[in-house]
């Protein structure tokens, strides 16, 4: 019996281990439901097997993602558009980050009630661990002013499945919030209602998270040293085989140390203008344009 497996079947993805299912999950319109965002958005359902897009904020200058029989790729900006069309010949066109059409067509802001900080640790993925210190992370989380109290610790499905890294976060005194992957609850409503309880966003490491809060209004610092991620096995084929950190990469290292500046609190001018790049606020397709791509699609 294999400890932990993922099988993946068209649509489906079923992880289990030491023979028992432990998450299960359709990706027929993206793991976090990105394409039924896009769909709505567009108001058109589509064949969407035929198109695909970037489901995550990437450090990287290369992009792994692979799906031949596509007819079109959607990024979330140039950088991600130049990068697949190095080694693709699918086009690719800049689209709005989907969770960002989604908190502006349900008009979702900052609760009046908001208070303290939710932190995003940086998370593992199904085939490699994320490698930092929990109790020296903790006690930088215990240090932060009043101001930044309480921290609640948003745990990814992955971490808590795999891990149990909720539990260990609860041992040591925290609270802890997870946007399931497997609920009856759409994984960006539950991210939403967490993010936008808080009066503050923090991680020790950016990720998807840092945009989607700068974006909403909530300012995000970085709290910590960058984790270190060993992929020398190449199991997680979207990143490099090797072991590395995110500084490792141009705009990773860029991202890190751009919100690692004080004061903590505060979204910078500077923060904003490169939150609003990469997610493709302003360089997306219009809603028109989008929906006439997409009517195309699979014809």
């Amino acid at each position: 019996m294999k400890i932990f497996s993922i099988e993946k079947k068209e649509f489906k993805i079923v992880v289990t281990l030491f023979g028992k299912s432990i998450l299960k999950f359709t990706t027929g319109r993206g793991v976090y439901n990105i394409k039924g965002i896009v769909e709505k958005y567009a108001g058109v359902k589509t064949n969407i097997k035929k198109w695909d897009m970037q489901h995550g904020r990437t450090p990287f200058d290369f992009i792994n993602d692979s799906n031949p029989n596509i007819e079109i790729m959607f990024g979330w900006n140039k950088r991600y558009k130049d990068a697949w069309e190095k080694d693709h010949t699918t086009p690719c066109e800049i689209i709005t980050a989907p969770f960002v059409m989604y908190r502006r067509m349900k008009k979702i802001e900052k609760k009046p009630d908001a208070k303290g900080t939710i932190a995003y640790p940086v998370h593992s993925t199904f085939q490699t661990k994320a490698e930092y210190d929990i109790d020296e992370y903790c006690n930088m989380l215990r240090s932060l002013p009043e101001e930044f109290q309480p921290v609640t610790i948003s745990v990814h499905p992955a971490d808590v499945q795999c891990f149990g890294l909720d539990k260990e976060y609860q041992k040591r005194g925290f609270k802890t919030v997870t946007s399931s992957v497997n609920s009856k609850r759409k994984f960006y409503e539950q991210f939403y209602d967490n993010l936008c309880s808080h009066k503050y966003a923090t991680s020790n490491e950016p990720g998807s998270y840092t945009f989607y809060a700068v974006e909403a209004g909530i300012p995000f610092f970085i709290l910590g040293s960058p984790c270190v991620i060993d992929n020398t096995s190449g199991k997680d084929a979207m990143s490099e085989a090797k072991i590395f950190t995110i500084c490792d990469y141009k705009w990773g290292k860029y991202t890190y140390d751009l919100f690692s500046q004080e004061p903590f609190g505060v979204i910078t001018p500077e923060q904003k203008e490169f939150v609003e790049s990469e997610l493709g606020v302003n360089d997306g397709l219009s809603k028109e344009e989008l929906k006439n791509i997409l009517k195309k699609v699979g014809k």
